[in-house]
């Protein structure tokens, strides 16, 4: 009888941390864009997966539901690539990207619609303020490097895509992992600073409160500043 009791004990437990502790991903990371023509969009999370934990990817695609012509570039445009990690992005609750990492340089896919973009993320760490300070002004960097005590050299990944003839138009900066609770005011201020649309901002502030910031993204697109928050759980 005790035998029994342990037994179902064993079982119970296992079935608590498959349904609650255990992952396949290796994190989930929310962003959420800010800009001067629209309202922010926080429905947009990525979900990662780690190449050494003997991934079964054609698993992951279906129960993820990845659609076709996603897992066809995987198996193809990324048939030679030194994957390390993959990941898929949500937009409004549908797949919208596909990434794949290859030694810290990012190759991705957009979907827009039925038509299929890519685009390619190039590190470069011992990034300059100064070529910041060309791209959104002098003034503007200095405040974001103060801001958020960015270091004079940072890692900065480095996007080109392909919607805009893979010319250079957003700079992803890592940050020492941000409580958003203690920056509030600094979120605030930037995105008073790029003109963007503060509608509801509160609200956002208090929803996420307990997460931290691992990147922030200054993107330019048709001379209209973007401004990116991408944050984690600890």
């Amino acid at each position: 009888m005790i035998l029994f009791f342990i037994v179902i004990v064993i079982i119970l437990y296992l079935l608590y941390y498959l349904k609650n502790q255990y992952h396949d991903y290796k994190y989930i990371e929310y962003s959420c864009k800010f800009s001067s023509n629209s309202i922010y969009n926080d429905r947009r999370e990525a979900y990662a997966f780690d190449m050494n934990k003997n991934i079964e990817e054609s698993s992951v695609f279906k129960k993820y539901k990845l659609d076709e012509k996603f897992v066809y570039f995987y198996n193809n445009l990324f048939k030679n690539v030194d994957k390390t990690e993959f990941g898929f992005a949500y937009s409004n609750g549908e797949i919208g990207k596909l990434y794949v990492n290859d030694n810290n340089n990012i190759y991705g896919i957009e979907k827009r619609g039925n038509k299929y973009s890519i685009r390619i993320y190039k590190p470069d760490a011992y990034f300059k303020k100064e070529e910041l300070d060309i791209f959104v002004g002098k003034d503007n960097s200095t405040l974001l490097y103060r801001l958020f005590n960015i270091p004079s050299e940072v890692v900065v990944y480095k996007k080109y895509d392909q919607n805009y003839n893979f010319k250079l138009n957003f700079y992803l900066i890592y940050l020492e992992q941000y409580l958003i609770h203690d920056y509030r005011t600094q979120i605030v201020t930037l995105l008073k600073t790029f003109k963007c649309k503060l509608d509801n901002i509160d609200k956002w502030l208090d929803k996420y409160s307990d997460y931290y910031l691992y990147w922030i993204a200054i993107g330019k697109k048709n001379d209209i500043l973007e401004v990116t928050f991408y944050y984690r759980k600890k």
